[in-house]
């Protein structure tokens, strides 16, 4: 601010300064001691003189912004090396797929709370969905669950085992997370799904099944083989959202989320996958059309960070509380 108050003051001194020389000249011309063309000269050079001061509050800004930039690339430079280390702690091959919040309390920064005292299990093989307005916790707690976050007080259990003491590996292979934002891999359908990993043709036709990703490339050219452009922008969200799902069937994991991955267009065909999955893998589902939760064996519902009510569909609606009032105004 203070640089542009400076050059303000300097545009404005040459603005009064040509004045005067063109007051000063034209009696000078009048008398015929001076040319126009002269004049004309002198008011260009004094012009040309008060340029780089102009510039200057342009580069002014672009150097205060090149300053921040450089701080923010000393502050990386100077961090020390904090890699995660997949491969340490418990090596579990295969969960059973039980999880267990015991009194978790969690904040991305201070004390400003996200998840505020929350208890829950979910048994192996059951589905459980999250239900709740945006910013009551659901998407951290799936962060909590995959391990991206540690949190400040209580405890998180899979069977059993602190998450903390569990091999960042093992936990990330055994738990699949659908997200809403799907990113697709230049490639083919097929690369998609299996991701470089040695997975035969009977596991990956039996992925494209249940996740009825048959129901998508039966429609494409080249089927399985169809290409994909980075980012799969030829692709419909509800589309992306099938592969995603197939993705992670064909990894075979222990616990299943759905992040909000239940695009209109391809609701009913989620819904079949869901039903297909669940007898084999516990299954979290976070959603906001409330029909694709209501045959979970246990629906938890968030406020505030806190569990407000949990139980079946049909045990909330009889208890006629927050989720039941939720239902009613979709319905």
């Amino acid at each position: 601010m203070k640089m542009k108050r400076i050059v303000g003051k300097i545009n404005g001194f040459m603005s009064v300064s040509i004045a005067l020389l063109i007051w000063y000249g034209m009696g000078k011309i009048h008398n015929g001691e001076l040319s126009i063309g002269v004049l004309y000269a002198f008011t260009t050079y004094i012009k040309q003189f008060f340029e780089p001061i102009g510039d200057l509050s342009e580069d002014y800004g672009t150097i205060q912004s090149a300053l921040v930039s450089a701080d923010r690339i000393f502050e990386i430079v100077d961090q020390k090396e904090n890699v995660e280390d997949l491969d340490a702690g418990r090596h579990i091959e295969r969960f059973h797929g039980s999880v267990e919040f015991k009194h978790v309390w969690f904040a991305y920064k201070g004390e400003e709370w996200i998840l505020k005292d929350i208890s829950f299990k979910i048994n192996d093989g059951d589905m459980c969905a999250f239900v709740g307005e945006t910013g009551a916790g659901k998407s951290t707690i799936i962060s909590l669950i995959s391990g991206f976050y540690k949190v400040q007080r209580g405890e998180i259990l899979i069977d059993g085992v602190n998450i903390d003491d569990i091999c960042r590996r093992d936990l990330r292979t055994n738990v699949s997370v659908v997200l809403q934002d799907v990113f697709l891999f230049s490639g083919t359908v097929r690369d998609n799904i299996v991701l470089n990993d040695e997975i035969d043709e009977e596991t990956l036709n039996n992925s494209i099944e249940i996740s009825q990703v048959k129901n998508i490339i039966s429609n494409f050219k080249d089927g399985i083989y169809e290409k994909v452009v980075e980012g799969g922008n030829t692709f419909s969200a509800g589309q992306k959202q099938l592969i995603s799902f197939a993705r992670a069937i064909a990894h075979d994991p222990s616990i299943f989320v759905l992040d909000e991955a239940t695009a209109t267009e391809t609701e009913i065909l989620i819904q079949k996958a869901i039903k297909s999955i669940t007898d084999n893998v516990t299954t979290i589902v976070i959603a906001h059309r409330l029909s694709t939760i209501k045959d979970a064996d246990k629906i938890i519902v968030l406020k505030d960070g806190g569990i407000i009510e949990q139980g079946s569909h049909k045990e909330l609606m009889k208890r006629q509380g927050y989720y039941s009032s939720l239902v009613m105004t979709v319905q």
